[in-house]
């Protein structure tokens, strides 16, 4: 018995075949990336945020930004001791420079410190 090929049929069998392993292989590449990473191509020395963890926990990371006054530093500071609860306090612009006894108090309280 012999099976006899023509050039549209030996094409339209070629394409399909191609277009399946692509499909095959695009596949296997969105499943080896993980769906919460971020790829970047330049290397700018700076570090992405965290904006989730994956984890069976229930949390949830809480942040301040520190930028107009430091009048509520204490009563923050007391609800946060009484609540046992450990946040970031982000320090914007020239922040540090005019309130750090608010700085220090925040350190000495054994919270997350970071300028933005």
């Amino acid at each position: 018995m012999f099976l006899v090929f023509s050039k549209e049929k030996i094409t339209t069998y070629l394409v399909s075949i191609l277009t399946v392993a692509l499909l095959f292989c695009m596949v296997a590449n969105f499943q080896t990336h993980k769906a919460d990473s971020i790829e970047t191509s330049a290397d700018t020395g700076k570090t992405l945020p965290i904006y989730k963890v994956k984890t069976d926990e229930k949390k949830v990371a809480l942040t301040m930004n520190c930028a107009w006054n430091a009048d509520d530093i204490d009563k923050i500071l007391e609800v946060l001791k009484n609540n046992d609860v450990k946040i970031t306090f982000f320090m914007v612009g020239n922040w540090i420079d005019k309130y750090p006894d608010a700085v220090k108090k925040i350190n000495d309280a054994g919270q997350e410190i970071r300028k933005s």
